[in-house]
């Protein structure tokens, strides 16, 4: 009995324990959508200097090659330490919309844009793009 509760203690222990700069995830890993459905990627919560990981950017990008609906969230610092937002998305056309919320920025414009963009290119801890319209408000 000892023993079971001792491994049971160890696997509670070892679970909150994460790897070397992996970033804070809402989802536990890329959840791949039936047909119809959106594939998301995740909700990354990074720490200043962190990028995305390489399988969030693969999930995204290879989702969007394929034509299928996906979602991938980011929450970034600004130099400060201020939070910003950048939710990205994509449709069946390949056409990623990018939303950046940055109302939490006390040094920023602290207003939500959103900008389109296409030709994604997976790039160490980020997205790159072939092309991108230029950013316009949506809200302030």
């Amino acid at each position: 009995m000892k023993q079971v509760l001792y491994l049971a203690v160890v696997a509670v222990a070892l679970s909150a324990c994460g790897g070397p700069n992996e970033p804070d995830v809402d989802v536990a890993a890329p959840a791949v959508a039936g047909p119809g459905e959106v594939t998301n990627c995740g909700t990354f919560v990074l720490s200043q200097g962190e990028g995305l990981s390489e399988r969030a950017v693969r999930c995204f990008v290879d989702a969007v090659q394929a034509g299928r609906p996906v979602r991938l969230k980011e929450t970034s610092p600004t130099t400060e330490g201020d939070p910003i937002i950048t939710t990205y998305e994509a449709g069946v056309d390949g056409r990623v919309e990018i939303v950046t919320d940055s109302r939490q920025d006390n040094f920023g414009p602290q207003i939500i844009s959103q900008h389109t963009c296409t030709g994604p290119t997976p790039r160490p801890g980020m997205i790159d793009f072939a092309q991108c319209s230029e950013p316009t408000p949506v809200a302030s």
